[in-house]
Order: C-alpha cells, then structure tokens, then sequence
C-alpha cells in the first residue's frame, strides 16, 4: 500500500471540481451526443466511442487504487 496517497485530498479536489462545473452548466446535458474518443478495452484492444454509434454503449469506470 501506498502510505502517500492522499484520497481525502483527491475526492475533495475532485468533488468540488464537479460541483464548480455543474453549477455553470458545463459538460454535456442529458441526451447530448458524446464527444468521439478512444479508449483500451479490458482484452487490450482500442475501443473508439465512432465505431458504435446507433449501438447501446455503458461505460464503466473504476479504479485499482
């Protein structure tokens, strides 16, 4: 384990980001088309958001810390 991690100072810095943003209405808002980007799959491969359009698409993002 990593004795220097601050997650208190992280999730708060994160946090207060977020609600900064969402009170000035930044980001995208529900029903808007997402931005085109790519990404590495679980096996490896490169996943682009483009490839799937018209297709069901979740997103599930977690950490290993």
């Amino acid at each position: 384990m990593n004795d220097s991690y601050n997650y208190e100072h992280f999730w708060l810095k994160h946090f207060l980001t977020d609600l900064v943003n969402s009170a000035k209405g930044a980001g995208l808002r529900p029903g808007a088309e997402a931005p085109d980007f790519e990404l590495e799959s679980t096996d490896g491969s490169r996943v682009r958001l483009g490839d799937l359009r018209g297709r069901p698409v979740l997103l599930h993002f977690g950490s290993g810390t």
